[in-house]
């Protein structure tokens, strides 16, 4: 087989890059195609770091269907891994897979210390009589693509930056909990999306979204915050007010496609007040949708024939 290599945190259109060199060196040689990679982030395995993911690994599943990838091998990151040196990497990768080939972008890494890099990797695959491909950078306005690049646009809220290099929408996802009912008793029911501690926000505020249920797309206006108005406490909450849809979503997952933030969160004085806002978010949200959908028609056509269930 021909395998990607790489983490592949953010799938974005550097990553993709990737995929189709895979593909068509497949192609080329008459043999199927994947994507290597790990279960676990390396970088915050090997750092210690607690920088959000972009994806979790159900969303990066997602992706791989979205993307159409016939293969995709998750290799366990551990010490151990990361104590082989370059040579016994490889070892250890080819004992899992048959490889025949592979493809890395021009930065990557390997083995003990990150020792090893695109020339040393040349001469190991030679060794073993397996193609290499070497893929550049892929820059926009003179800045690579990268999945840190991309996770400082989302945690600033940047949406239209980071849909750029991801070359899909941002998007989260989760199940779907149960609240306080506040939305509903004034006319206004959310889906109450469990945050993931391990995945980047944007920052608190108001977004123009959409979703897919019950084989339809639908708008969302999506509340990201402190719910500073009636409660008084720090804890990240995410409600979607999903337009022109009104069952029960309990324990049900959902994924939510971010358009842009529309406004900052705000401590209003009044019910009253809020609720007034609401209705002029909506508005907002509508007339956002319809736009933004057709413009974007391919891909969500794509995620709705790849991913959802119909």
């Amino acid at each position: 087989m021909i395998f990607a290599l790489g983490a592949f945190d953010g799938f974005h259109i550097g990553h993709q890059k990737l995929l189709e060199k895979a593909r068509l060196r497949a192609e080329e040689k008459k043999i199927k195609w994947g994507v290597l990679t790990f279960d676990g982030n390396p970088q915050q395995f090997l750092n210690k770091s607690k920088l959000p993911q972009l994806f979790s690994d159900e969303e990066k599943d997602l992706l791989s269907q979205y993307f159409e990838i016939p293969t995709v091998v998750k290799i366990p990151f551990t010490r151990t891994i990361a104590n082989l040196s370059p040579d016994d990497f490889l070892d250890f990768l080819s004992i899992k897979e048959k490889i025949e080939g592979l493809v890395i972008g021009e930065n990557f890494r390997f083995g003990k210390d990150r020792t090893g890099g695109s020339i040393e990797l040349n001469r190991l695959c030679k060794e073993r009589n397996w193609s290499l491909d070497v893929v550049k950078n892929v820059r926009i306005e003179n800045k690579i693509v990268s999945s840190t690049a991309i996770r400082e646009y989302v945690l600033l809220g940047l949406l239209d930056e980071a849909k750029t290099m991801l070359g899909i929408p941002f998007f989260l996802s989760g199940a779907v909990k149960k609240g306080d009912s506040r939305g509903k008793s004034l006319g206004f029911p959310t889906a109450n999306i469990k945050i993931n501690p391990n995945k980047a926000y944007p920052t608190r505020g108001s977004y123009a979204a959409l979703t897919f249920i019950k084989n339809k797309w639908h708008p969302v206006a999506l509340n990201l915050g402190y719910n500073t108005t009636f409660v008084d406490n720090q804890i990240l909450s995410c409600e979607a007010h999903i337009l022109d849809f009104n069952e029960n979503l309990y324990g049900k997952n959902i994924i939510i496609f971010l358009i842009n933030k529309f406004r900052n969160e705000i401590k209003f004085d009044s019910k009253e007040n809020f609720k007034k806002q609401l209705e002029e978010d909506i508005k907002y949200v509508r007339s956002v949708f319809t736009s933004y959908f057709k413009k974007n028609l391919t891909i969500f056509q794509k995620f709705t024939h790849n991913c959802f269930d119909m």
